[in-house]
């Protein structure tokens, strides 16, 4: 019994020993020799590999855009195994990949049978993959089919792929419809343009299964097994052993769940019963007329929504547009109601100032209490003061009718040029008596100018801007500039008064705004400068001011004219 035991016991060491020796030895063959590392060391992560976009289960890109199938499984197994790293390139389809590969363009095709053809330009490395082609075609082929069978009928097959090779050498006669990849040439067969396709059995289940071709089937097999390597540009018979000794380390395990997540139970088409194909039309039926309920109903109901959108828009473009009225009058009115108190404050003081001096001196004079002379001289206040009351009088008349639209330019030919030479001549004694220098300028080199304008108007903004600037000028000099050119008269009066604050450009043009001048002037409404913007307005002009340097202002006019001989007819 010893001896039995020892005698097992040496058996199952020498039965380890070569185990482990074999072990060993397969490592040590699987491993990588100089060359082949020298190689690696070179080209590695720069070998391309282009996989068919639509050979599926084999090889495809997923809606994102990445390579799987089995074969790119088998790829990555064979560079975690090897340290290989391949360059996925995208290409259109299997022919474009082909022709690539002659041209070296691609260095490796990952699932690829091997045909004399590619062994022109093509290396091959050890199989991993075996399929069979078979013959997909309608369901409405009841019997079993054979290539011999489908003669003179059209065959669909994929440009350039191992059945293409098969078929065209020994079916030469066969009336053959290329298609770039299987979906197309399946639906090709599915709608009736072709009669037939050969196809892998595993390419044929996929695209069955995952695009729905419920009136396709498996009609029979053809006598081609065939085997499936990776192919190798010829020049790099070192890539080849580097994938076999890689191939080699893949583990039965890993190769039977390979095929188990991709290859599916051979498809049996559906049965399409009478009763079948009724309810199919009845339930299509039942959704065209809820469809076209919904259709109708959707469109009157937009119809109606449109109307309602159409109705509320103009109702609130009609309250838009009395809440902007609302909000003009209420600021017309606020602006009237500023006015008048303005208008009511001003006029009291300005008429009552005069209107005092009026009844004093007339007083003094009803006394009798004074002398010939003092009353001559009160007599002489008096008329000045009558004289002012009738000027304000005057301005508020004259502003009124210019606001109330009732005042129209009339107009007439006249030389513009001698209005302002007589205006000149008009202020000039104004001007002396105030003790100030009083210049005329006439930018035109011609001394006459005929337009057709109102005189009367432009005579009372000349008056009233010269006036205001003799008053508003202690020393200095006032100067006024005319210039007639095109179809444009300008018109400067500038002086070296006063001057007019920033702050106070705009507010000046309106009506009670002289407060600031009462310590240069005996008294006034404040209307001139109101009336002058108004005149101007009138005439389709404007008028602005700006500050002189260094001291005083310039008030520009600018009026559209139109000389004699240059009008419209």
């Amino acid at each position: 019994m010893k001896e039995i035991l020892t005698k097992l016991l040496v058996h199952i060491g020498l039965l380890t020993t070569i185990l482990a020796s074999s072990q060993l030895m397969a490592q040590e063959s699987n491993r990588l020799s100089a060359s082949e590392t020298e190689w690696l060391t070179q080209h590695n992560g720069a070998i391309r590999l282009a996989p068919d976009p639509k050979f599926a289960p084999f090889e495809y890109f997923d809606d994102q855009g990445a390579y799987a199938g089995m074969g790119a499984e088998y790829i990555r197994l064979i560079e975690d195994k090897t340290g290989l790293q391949f360059s996925i390139v995208k290409m259109a389809d299997w022919e474009s990949i082909v022709e690539a590969a002659k041209q070296q363009e691609v260095d490796v095709f990952g699932v690829a049978a091997i045909t004399e053809q590619r062994q022109q330009y093509m290396a091959f490395t050890t199989p991993y993959l075996t399929t069979r082609g078979v013959i997909i075609t309608r369901v409405g082929v009841t019997r079993e089919m054979s290539l011999d069978d489908l003669k003179g009928m059209k065959l669909t097959l994929v440009k350039d792929y191992v059945w293409d090779d098969f078929i065209s050498l020994d079916y030469p006669d066969m009336q053959i419809d290329y298609v770039s990849d299987p979906l197309v040439g399946m639906r090709k067969v599915s709608f009736g343009v072709s009669d037939a396709m050969v196809l892998s059995m595993a390419t044929a289940s996929y695209y069955i299964e995952e695009e729905g071709f419920t009136n396709l089937k498996v009609a029979g097999e053809t006598d081609y097994a065939v085997q499936f390597s990776i192919a190798v540009r010829k020049d790099w018979p070192e890539l080849v052993s580097i994938i076999n000794k890689g191939i080699e380390q893949i583990s039965e395990q890993e190769r039977e769940a390979i095929s188990k997540r991709w290859l599916f139970h051979q498809y049996k088409a559906a049965y399409w019963s009478k009763e079948l194909i009724y309810g199919i039309l009845l339930v299509l039926a039942g959704v065209l007329g809820v469809l076209v309920i919904m259709f109708i109903f959707n469109k009157r109901l937009n119809a109606v929504v449109k109307e309602k959108t159409k109705a509320l828009k103009e109702e609130q473009n009609q309250l838009l547009e009395l809440n902007e009225k609302l909000v003009a009058a209420r600021d017309k009115a606020t602006e009237s109601e500023r006015l008048t108190k303005a208008f009511l404050t001003n006029i009291s003081h300005e008429v009552r100032t005069p209107m005092n001096s009026i009844i004093g001196f007339a007083q003094l004079i009803e006394m009798d209490q004074v002398s010939k002379a003092d009353t001559l001289h009160y007599a002489s206040l008096m008329i000045k003061g009558g004289k002012q009351l009738l000027s304000i009088l005057d301005s508020i008349i004259q502003l009124s009718k210019m606001e109330s639209g009732v005042v129209k330019p009339v107009n007439e030919p006249f030389d513009v040029l001698n209005l302002l030479r007589e205006t000149h001549e008009l202020m000039l004694p104004l001007a002396k008596k105030a003790g100030l220098s009083f210049q005329l300028q006439l930018n035109t080199p011609s001394q006459h100018q005929r337009i057709n304008s109102d005189r009367v108007l432009l005579q009372q903004v000349l008056n009233n801007l010269i006036s205001n600037a003799i008053k508003y000028t202690p020393e200095g000099k006032v100067q006024l500039i005319g210039e007639c050119s095109g179809q444009t008269l300008k018109i400067v009066v500038k002086d070296t008064g006063i001057g007019v604050d920033e702050a106070d450009k705009e507010a000046i043009f309106k009506p009670f705004r002289q407060e600031k001048h009462r310590l240069y002037i005996e008294s006034g409404a404040g209307l001139g400068l109101a009336t002058v913007k108004k005149i101007v307005e009138v005439m389709n002009g404007r008028v602005w001011l700006e500050a002189n340097q260094p001291k005083g202002t310039i008030f520009y006019v600018e009026l559209p004219v139109v000389r004699v001989g240059e009008e419209s007819h």
